[in-house]
């Protein structure tokens, strides 16, 4: 009871934080938990923190909202962000503690990383050092790099869905997360507009390209501040071409050295070509897998990070092959 109250102490502290996050269902206990307060609000779901008095600690819990609950696509993309990361134990991403589908509200149970996502720091903080945002994507690399072994794409990276944890980055937010394989197309544009890559717009078949799309504007957005496409409220509309909805299906990406020099950074001619392979329109002349990112940008960062592969175990962390 004495560490509950010290965690609501230390809660209702942050006082910006909670003006925020104010929400009905603080104090509110579901199964062996409580909510604290919550987080973000996700496009159909709440992110809360909560404590879980029998392991004594602070978790998040992941929640439909009551108008969503029924809903047989948000209960179907829940159920598949729970089975991914079930089986996914990896440093670089959260952990699950538990997932419960059969509730009225079903939520997934995760491990506490943080509050303050790479969005956070771009907005309080600016850019990243070149070196330092090559070394959190190459972190993310390996990260990806183990889902995709196992037969999962993220689809949805952007600096809110990364929390840096002792400087290392932890992958979040599995919520549109596809389980590909060869020429299988996905049944919808799941993602982030902002972020998508060509083959996401048009529904054609997803591979780990996909994903190294989303890692070069991540990149992008870390050395510069800025996305480099800016997708318009009229995207919805129908009645316009895909072309002129989603600028990224026809636009070149703008320079990353210029972009780069405007925030301060000094960008190389190679590093500026590797993210320009990265956001090529055509799968085929991306590179092909993250790990063929993760080598050529190697030479950037002074740090080296973990091998590619890399496995929790009892908290632990050793490679493997």
């Amino acid at each position: 009871m004495r560490a509950l109250l010290i965690f609501f102490a230390v809660v209702k502290a942050i006082d910006s934080k909670l003006s925020q996050c104010e929400d009905p269902q603080t104090g509110t206990r579901i199964d062996d938990f409580t909510i604290a307060y919550r987080i973000r609000r996700g496009m159909n779901a709440d992110i809360f923190a909560v404590w879980h008095h029998d392991l004594r600690t602070p978790l998040v819990c992941k929640r439909l909202r009551p108008a969503d609950e029924h809903h047989a696509k948000w209960r179907r993309l829940l159920r598949a962000e729970g089975t991914a990361l079930a089986r996914l134990s990896h440093p670089g991403i959260v952990r699950l503690i538990r997932q419960h589908h059969h509730a009225p509200r079903p939520y997934l149970l995760l491990e506490h990383v943080g509050q303050q996502t790479l969005r956070d720091i771009l907005l309080d903080e600016g850019a990243l050092a070149t070196d330092y945002a090559v070394r959190v994507v190459q972190h993310t690399c390996a990260a990806l790099a183990y889902a995709h072994a196992r037969g999962f794409l993220h689809r949805d990276l952007k600096p809110s869905n990364i929390i840096l944890r002792e400087g290392r980055p932890v992958l979040l937010d599995f919520g549109v997360v596809w389980k590909w394989k060869a020429a299988r197309r996905p049944p919808d544009q799941s993602g982030t507009p902002q972020y998508l890559a060509p083959e996401q717009i048009r529904r054609e078949p997803l591979g780990p390209y996909t994903d190294v799309y989303g890692l070069g504007i991540l990149l992008f957005e870390l050395i510069t501040g800025t996305r480099p496409f800016r997708v318009g409220v009229d995207r919805h509309d129908r009645r316009m071409p895909l072309a002129a909805r989603y600028p990224q299906l026809i636009e070149a990406p703008p320079s990353l050295r210029e972009a780069g020099r405007r925030a301060g950074q000094k960008v190389s001619l190679r590093l500026e070509r590797i993210v320009r392979c990265c956001l090529a329109p055509d799968p085929a002349a991306r590179f092909q897998s993250v790990e063929e990112l993760f080598v050529a940008l190697d030479p950037f960062t002074r740090i080296k990070v973990w091998p590619l592969s890399v496995r929790r175990t009892n908290n632990n962390f050793s490679p493997f092959d």
